[in-house]
């Protein structure tokens, strides 16, 4: 089974995300890519470009559609490819309102169409280490976690749907997203939520830091990022009962050597501190997985009910954010 596949959109997340992964798994084949600034034509290798969305949308021998968009246009591109007959992967966050998302998880569910939504940060080699030293009972209870996705940017873009105040854009949208859904898939949903955000590049524009504090029976989540971090601390840093684990930005990691992560634990009575290697990332199981899911071979992972409940968190977080600070 080949199942030919179209790409809403030829931007970064396009060229350097979906392409690739698509290129690397041998059950789908890249069959045409919109591109609405150009004529159609056909990209290297072969691949035929068109100018309008309905060309993909009316064309049967699309299988899959990738709606690799801005937020604002995922639920309407989604449901059009949903009522034409398509299955979808759709980036995060699934959609920039909770009624639309769960209005398209309805959709694909009456359609017999499968909905997948883009969380492969997943899939990352941070997170998967993270994991299997919780899973290993390394830390013990799990006391604290402090979460990072920081960048340095302090230029603005040209991107308004990620840089001005609108619904759906800034990074809380656009990053902290994958955050909350790694989040959710370790420990499932928090208690409270309590959030800092704001716009420092730029006055009343789109959120660029964030500070978000999550807590749970037992432990709390912090989640951070910032545009304005240009030497980078730890991704990872989570404290329990029995240990430590600290993983760092890959800038930190020797060029020489595999990537690794620092743990601080107790093992058989013995206080160990050693360096542990870093899980490869597993970026071609997300469309492995699609592929299956579509096949009936295996569940969904990627599927629209985690991104509603991510989505969920996300618009919490936002409320918390508006409420007022106490004066010291």
């Amino acid at each position: 089974m080949i199942l030919n596949v179209a790409l809403a959109a030829w931007g970064m997340s396009g060229r350097e995300f979906h392409a690739p992964l698509i290129a690397a798994e041998p059950r789908l084949s890249l069959a045409a890519i919109l591109r609405r600034s150009g004529p159609d034509g056909s990209e290297p290798g072969g691949v035929r470009c068109v100018a309008d969305f309905q060309a993909i949308l009316d064309d049967p021998a699309i299988d899959l559609v990738v709606v690799n968009t801005p937020n604002e246009t995922h639920y309407p591109m989604a449901s059009a490819a949903l009522a034409a007959g398509k299955h979808v992967v759709l980036e995060k966050p699934i959609t920039v309102t909770m009624d639309d998302a769960r209005a398209l998880a309805a959709e694909a569910k009456a359609a017999g169409r499968l909905l997948a939504v883009f969380h492969n940060r997943r899939l990352d080699g941070d997170f998967l280490t993270l994991k299997r030293h919780l899973d290993a009972g390394d830390l013990g209870d799990l006391v604290e976690l402090e979460w990072h996705y920081d960048r340095y940017r302090a230029a603005i873009t040209h991107k308004r749907w990620k840089e001005d105040d609108l619904p759906g854009a800034g990074t809380w949208f656009d990053l902290g997203i994958h955050l909350v859904d790694g989040m959710l898939t370790l420990f499932g949903a928090p208690d409270t939520v309590a959030a800092d955000m704001d716009s420092l590049r730029r006055p009343n524009a789109a959120t660029d830091f964030f500070d978000v504090r999550f807590r749970y029976p037992g432990h709390r989540v912090l989640l951070r990022a910032s545009t304005f971090v240009r030497e980078q601390g730890p991704v990872i840093v989570a404290h329990g009962k029995k240990g430590s684990l600290v993983i760092p930005h890959e800038s930190a990691q020797p060029h020489d050597a595999p990537p690794t992560a620092l743990l601080h634990t107790e093992r058989d009575g013995r206080t160990i501190r050693e360096r542990v290697p870093l899980e490869p990332s597993r970026h071609q199981a997300f469309y492995a997985n699609v592929v299956d899911a579509i096949a009936g071979k295996a569940d969904l992972a990627f599927g629209p009910e985690p991104a509603i409940a991510a989505l969920t968190l996300i618009h919490k977080a936002i409320e918390a954010a508006g409420k007022a600070a106490l004066k010291c």
